[in-house]
């Protein structure tokens, strides 16, 4: 009898333990999900998102998956000393009771890591999402132009964001990329975002995501839209991985971006990618 009993106890534990788990899935809701188009031969790319959390109790992002990259983490971008610096978070990103939160560039997002190929404007990736209560969420994260600031559909929601997509304001006052080889990435924050007088910013890492310490480093911006012929210009060492330079973007519209880092060990890496000025 006691046994039966005892059956009868847990069973009702899982029971609760499982309608707990609906409750707080039900209550969750992730929308917004974007993208941006990549360059071909780009081997990371960055997604965007809102959580809502519409429940009485926190929650925690955790983890996400997508066929479209080799893996998929969670980073979140920093000042240390006055520079922008990009990490893995370890611990996931947790959502309060209530909370509305938005991952957008220059802050935390996802980053997509070993694209299995580039990102197309208009196409559409699946991705899994994995929160400690809710479980699996999947996302359609939608891609748009390689200089996007937001979603290109502002879904209808039944309440409004605390930390909306970043507005035009804020996307003037800085472009922030991250940009890999198969040997090399970049954090670049390029300040401000908008034609004229600017000073890039560069962060350096090896391909395991850990500081690079390279001899020198060569900036070279170019539009070819706006048949602007390219201009090289040495960046300054500010710490052991990260780099200044002043430069001067004439036009507003797509620009090309390359780097050319002399390594320690005398060999250099070239990577190259788009970026946006206002």
């Amino acid at each position: 009898m006691e046994t039966s009993k005892i059956k009868a106890a847990f069973l009702g534990i899982m029971l609760a333990s499982l309608c707990a788990v609906t409750a707080q899935a039900a209550d969750l809701t992730v929308r917004h999900a974007w993208s941006r188009a990549t360059p071909k031969g780009a081997q990371v790319a960055g997604g965007y998102l809102t959580i809502d959390n519409l429940g009485n109790t926190s929650d925690r992002l955790l983890s996400a998956l997508s066929e479209a990259a080799r893996k998929v983490e969670i980073h979140e971008t920093i000042m240390q000393d006055g520079i922008m610096m990009m990490r893995t978070v370890d611990d996931g990103l947790r959502v309060a009771p209530g909370e509305t939160m938005t991952l957008e560039p220059g802050g935390t997002h996802i980053m997509f890591i070993g694209l299995t190929s580039p990102l197309s404007e208009g196409q559409q990736v699946p991705v899994s999402l994995f929160f400690e209560h809710a479980g699996k969420v999947d996302a359609i994260f939608d891609v748009g132009t390689v200089g996007a600031k937001g979603p290109r559909l502002l879904l209808a929601s039944t309440r409004p964001a605390v930390h909306p997509v970043l507005t035009q304001e804020r996307a003037s006052e800085s472009f922030f990329t991250h940009i890999c080889g198969t040997e090399l990435m970049a954090n670049v924050t390029v300040s401000p975002g908008k034609s004229g007088p600017v000073e890039l910013t560069i962060q350096l890492e090896d391909a395991d995501e850990k500081p690079l310490v390279a001899q020198a480093l060569t900036v070279t911006l170019s539009s070819p839209d706006k048949e602007i012929a390219p201009v090289a210009a040495p960046a300054d060492r500010i710490s052991s991985d990260t780099w200044k330079v002043r430069m001067s973007a004439t036009a507003a519209g797509k620009w090309s971006l390359a780097l050319s880092v002399q390594t320690v060990g005398s060999g250099r890496i070239d990577i190259a990618a788009p970026i946006l000025i206002e």
